[in-house]
């Protein structure tokens, strides 16, 4: 997915102010308020697709700055096709959700270990007690079909978590098969339990029914309509043997059955809320903790992790032979006299249009960060010097283009560009950005729209002082004064 820059002008509002619009070919227009929103955009239809998980901001990062697409391993079961279209339906929730959501919260109630092992055994209970008190064949039945369950259930879960732990996908439409084949031979027993008569086993039978049902719908908030089902596939049949059953009134309780079952599907819909709702907010803050809400790119958190992961790819595992790998780092030249001059609005206007020039310019694999107001840094993997000077060039012609703002407006601004490479100029993420940085402003002092190699500055030392430069000549200071 590769952006078209997007064309700016200016249109006069009823406050005599002005407001900046944006316009993508063939679409409408959208005022700068919708920046956020674009990027935003750009972060769901790249997260739609993939899980979150501990690395998937990193694994996805380089979709933001172009356009290869890079999938993540899906569930198994899903990878071989297996969920049928009844159970792919059962899964989801009432509204679509981007699919890392809805794996989550699939896979939120397939956690839940010791919640399954207490269902198990009160259900294992009520088919002994039911063995006991009827002695009739189906009961023993009963037992051994719910010990063979309970194994199973249980089997897939454990399964399902230690792949997870493992860093596979795992098979997790397994657990919800078994489950429904459960809640089916469950719900054939407990109407049995109802035909044969006996005033506590039918007791037994309907507090067990409730109890698993509340059970549901606090396992499997994250796959409401699932739940759903399997509440009613436990209480349908035995509200059919409530109203066939020969015991004066009995059909009352079964009547109000249905409408238990309708208190706890609401009850699964408020909590299916309040996890999607959660999770939707731990989404949205993974994202501004790691991308630039203006421009849609990563920021200086997300380059800093990126880096070292570069970093270890380029090193290899035995310490020899070290693959290039360039780093540039980009400053505006006279943005700050536009943004002053035509205001915030524009300079957050030029700011997008950079990222989509910059996105332009670069190959698949680089990456792009947004690291301050005007600041950029691109990562250039296995690259040497030579070669970033090509793209460097492209860059730098790309930036000077001018932005056409509309109403006799046309603004041209510059970049600056500073560049060191590994191995050569440094080892660590540190030192290459240092190195980097500081021919950054060589290129400045050179005059500005030019590329600066940091093995061409004489003494970068003295370019930029470092950060914490006058604190060290106080505390020298202090220590030659307190002597």
């Amino acid at each position: 997915m590769r952006l078209r820059s997007p064309r700016i002008s200016y249109r006069e509002t009823a406050t005599a102010s002005q407001t900046l619009y944006f316009q993508h070919p063939g679409s409408e227009l959208f005022t700068l308020s919708a920046c956020q929103a674009a990027s935003e955009r750009i972060y769901q239809q790249l997260f739609d697709e993939s899980p979150m998980t501990s690395s998937g901001p990193l694994h996805l990062m380089r979709r933001v700055n172009t356009a290869a697409p890079d999938h993540p391993e899906p569930l198994s079961a899903e990878r071989r096709g297996a969920p049928s279209r009844v159970v792919a339906w059962l899964i989801n929730g009432p509204r679509p959700q981007p699919r890392s959501i809805t794996h989550r919260l699939l896979l939120h109630g397939l956690t839940r270990k010791r919640t399954l092992v207490l269902a198990i055994l009160s259900t294992t209970l009520l088919t002994i007690v039911a063995a006991a008190m009827t002695g009739a064949a189906w009961a023993y039945a009963w037992v051994l079909i719910e010990l063979a369950f309970g194994v199973a259930r249980y089997g897939a879960l454990d399964r399902l978590q230690k792949a997870r732990v493992s860093g596979q996908a795992g098979d997790a439409m397994l657990p919800l098969y078994v489950g429904l084949c459960w809640g089916i031979s469950y719900s054939v027993g407990c109407a049995l339990c109802v035909l044969s008569g006996e005033w506590p086993l039918i007791m037994l039978a309907g507090m067990v029914i409730a109890g698993v049902a509340g059970g549901i719908a606090s396992r499997n908030a994250g796959t409401p309509r699932y739940g759903i089902a399997l509440i009613y596939i436990l209480g349908l049949p035995y509200t059919c043997a409530m109203m066939v059953s020969p015991i004066p009134h009995m059909y009352v309780v079964g009547l109000l059955v249905p409408v238990w079952g309708l208190g706890m599907a609401l009850i699964l819909m408020e909590n299916y809320e309040i996890l999607l709702n959660l999770f939707l907010k731990e989404r949205e803050n993974q994202w501004l903790a790691n991308y630039d809400s203006l421009t849609g790119l990563p920021n200086r958190t997300m380059q800093r992790q990126r880096f070292e992961q570069l970093l270890r790819g380029a090193t290899g595992t035995t310490g020899r032979g070290y693959q290039p790998l360039t780093v540039f780092c980009l400053d505006l030249d006279g943005f700050k006299a536009a943004n002053d001059r035509y205001g915030h609005a524009l300079g957050d206007a030029v700011l997008v249009t950079v990222a989509e020039r910059l996105r332009s310019c670069v190959r698949e694999h680089d990456l792009i960060f947004r690291v301050g107001g005007d600041e950029f840094v691109i990562l250039l993997p296995a690259t040497g010097a030579t070669e970033s000077a090509a793209i460097a060039e492209r860059v730098i012609a790309r930036i000077a283009e001018p932005f056409d703002l509309g109403r006799t407006i046309a603004l041209t601004i510059g970049v600056s560009i500073g560049s060191a490479t590994f191995p050569r100029d440094g080892l660590t993420a540190d030192a290459l950005l240092r190195s980097a940085d500081h021919a950054m402003y060589e290129a400045k002092r050179r005059g500005k729209g030019t590329l600066v190699h940091c093995d061409t500055i004489d003494d970068p030392t003295d370019l930029v002082p470092e950060f914490d430069a006058d604190a060290r000549v106080a505390r020298t200071v202090w220590i030659r004064s307190e002597a």
